[in-house]
C-alpha cells in the first residue's frame, strides 16, 4: 500500500500538483498511525490474556487451598461438638450426683482436647510474591485480604494464645491428677467419682472449658462462613475471567 501511495506522490509531484500530493502524504500517516494503534491494540491485548490466564491459575490453586481449609474447619467443628458435649454430660452427672457407670468413660476421656486450623496458605504466599493487584477486582482483593491477614490470624492467636494455653496449663495437669487415662483424648476413667462430685475447683474448670470450648466453636463457624462467602466469590469471578480469555 505504501509502494503505492509513493508512486502516486511522485506522479503528482511531477504535474505540480500539490495540493493533491499533501492530501495522499497525510494519508500515508493516517495509515501508519491506524498501523502503530492496531499493533499496540493487539499486543495490549495479549499482555491482558496472559495477566488473565495467570490470575486464573492462581485463583483455581486457592480455591484449592480454601477447600481444604473448610475440611479442616468441619473436622475441628465436629470434634468441639463432641467435646462440647462430653464436658455439659460429665458436670451433669456430677452436680447431679449421679453414680459413675461404664458409657461416662468415653465422656471422661473428651474432657480434655482442643483444635487447630492448619490453614493452606500457599496461593496467598504467592500472591503476596506476586503482587496482590494481580487480583482485578478491587472488592475480591480486599476479601482475599481480610480473610488471610485478620480472620485466620486472629483464629490461630486464639487457639495459642487462649484456648491451646488453658488446656495444657489449666486443665491437663489437674486432669492427670484425677482421671487414669485408657486412652488419651478417647476414654478414661476417673479415679473417684464420687469424690468429683464435691470437687469444686474440678467442676469449674469444666465450666471455664465449656466457656472456651463454645467461644471456639463460635471462631471456627464464622471462619468457615467466610471461606464459603469467599470461595462463592472466587468462583464467580473465576468465570468472569475465563470469558474473556
Amino acid at each position: 500500500m505504501l509502494k503505492i501511495f509513493r508512486t502516486i506522490r511522485q506522479r503528482l509531484l511531477s504535474e505540480n500538483k500539490f495540493t493533491r500530493y499533501l492530501l495522499y502524504a497525510i494519508g500515508e500517516i493516517i495509515l501508519v498511525v491506524i498501523g502503530i494503534l492496531i499493533a499496540l491494540s493487539i499486543n495490549n491485548a495479549n499482555d491482558q490474556s496472559k495477566r488473565c490466564k495467570k490470575e486464573l491459575t492462581l485463583l483455581t490453586e486457592m480455591s484449592q487451598n480454601l477447600r481444604t481449609d473448610l475440611d479442616d474447619l468441619e473436622y475441628n467443628i465436629t470434634g468441639n461438638t463432641q467435646r462440647i458435649r462430653s464436658n455439659q454430660i460429665i458436670l451433669k452427672h456430677l452436680q447431679e450426683r449421679i453414680p459413675m457407670h461404664d458409657s461416662l468413660r468415653a465422656h471422661y476421656g473428651r474432657l480434655f482436647g482442643n483444635y487447630q486450623l492448619s490453614e493452606n496458605t500457599a496461593a496467598w504466599a504467592t500472591l503476596q510474591s506476586v503482587g496482590l493487584d494481580l487480583i482485578s477486582d478491587d472488592s475480591l482483593r480486599n476479601a482475599i485480604s481480610q480473610l488471610y491477614t485478620v480472620r485466620y490470624e486472629y483464629l490461630e492467636n486464639v487457639e495459642k494464645g487462649v484456648d491451646d494455653r488453658f488446656q495444657w496449663d489449666q486443665i491437663y495437669p489437674q486432669f492427670l491428677e484425677t482421671l487414669d487415662w485408657n486412652e488419651v483424648w478417647v476414654t478414661a476413667t476417673p479415679v473417684d467419682h464420687n469424690a468429683l462430685m464435691d470437687d469444686r475447683k474440678f467442676q469449674e474448670t469444666i465450666k471455664m472449658n465449656l466457656f472456651i470450648r463454645n467461644f471456639m466453636q463460635g471462631r471456627y463457624t464464622i471462619t468457615q462462613r467466610d471461606v464459603h462467602s469467599l470461595l462463592d466469590r472466587l468462583e464467580r469471578h473465576m468465570h468472569t475471567l475465563n470469558a474473556s480469555i
